[in-house]
């Protein structure tokens, strides 16, 4: 389908490097301006889906609507399998936003924060939503939200035949035929309602 984009701007994290990879005080102001943006970019998407004959509503059926229109247009990259145009990582971020502020909005107690606590964790100095009920103190559980809306993205554009190519990588002497691990999760059917269950998880934990 295509995109009316409306004036759409895509969103500048003020970094080329992902959060994690950047230096404790660049980081910190990457999710400052994140933070501080936050209502502009739910703004901006509003204004997307509008011109796409659809609507930014926080109940239900609102979020399956959501849904089904990010569903049926996130777009491949042309040039790289298994990636996405590159405007619509900005929808992931916007979408992101959008659905942890329903979250907080439905579960008072959530809330967004800096995310710190081991460098091996993907979601490091990162803005994640943190606050559930069944938080272990040892392990700072969070909802990396924005990563949760790209991989589901990245799901999509591979059911329809924009799969990344990884070979074979070597663990611990073992040669591991990557592609054909993943080839095993892509049997399964991308869900239609993922929105919906992340609110629901979310209800679940809080």
């Amino acid at each position: 389908m295509s995109i009316e984009w409306d004036g759409y701007e895509p969103y500048d994290p003020g970094a080329a490097d992902p959060p994690r990879a950047l230096p404790r005080a660049e980081a910190r102001q990457v999710f400052k301006r994140c933070m501080e943006t936050k209502a502009a970019r739910i703004e901006m998407l509003g204004r997307l889906v509008k011109a796409n004959d659809a609507e930014l509503g926080r109940d239900d059926a609102a979020i399956q609507a959501l849904n089904d229109w990010f569903f049926a247009n996130v777009e491949p990259d042309p040039d790289e399998a298994g990636r996405l145009v590159s405007t619509w990582y900005s929808v992931v971020h916007d979408l992101a936003l959008f659905l942890g502020e329903v979250m907080i909005e439905r579960h008072p107690h959530l809330h967004w924060e800096f995310f710190t606590w081991g460098k091996s964790n993907v979601a490091f100095q990162g803005h994640v939503i943190m606050g559930f009920s069944t938080e272990d103190p040892k392990f700072h559980t969070n909802f990396d939200i924005e990563r949760t809306v790209a991989t589901y993205a990245h799901r999509i554009v591979e059911s329809r035949g924009s799969v990344p190519s990884y070979g074979t990588v070597e663990v611990r002497g073992t040669p591991i035929d990557v592609d054909a691990v993943a080839a095993r999760h892509r049997d399964q059917e991308v869900e239609t309602d993922a929105f919906l269950r992340w609110l629901e998880t979310a209800a679940r934990r809080a």
